[in-house]
């Protein structure tokens, strides 16, 4: 299972039961940067992206 969890509008980490807010107009980059910058393992095997995330 994938430890992270990207929608257009939030972010959620359910090992650690969290929920991020994800501002408008953040690209999946600066999300990625954001989550490493944490602490957080963001390669592509721990990074689910769910329906509507754009990568711009």
């Amino acid at each position: 299972m994938k430890q992270i969890h990207i929608w257009p509008n939030h972010m959620r980490i359910p090992h650690l039961d969290l929920v991020l807010f994800r501002p408008n107009g953040e690209t999946l980059a600066q999300t990625l940067v954001s989550l490493a910058r944490l602490g957080f393992d963001t390669g592509p095997e721990n990074v689910e992206l769910h329906e509507g995330v754009s990568f711009r």
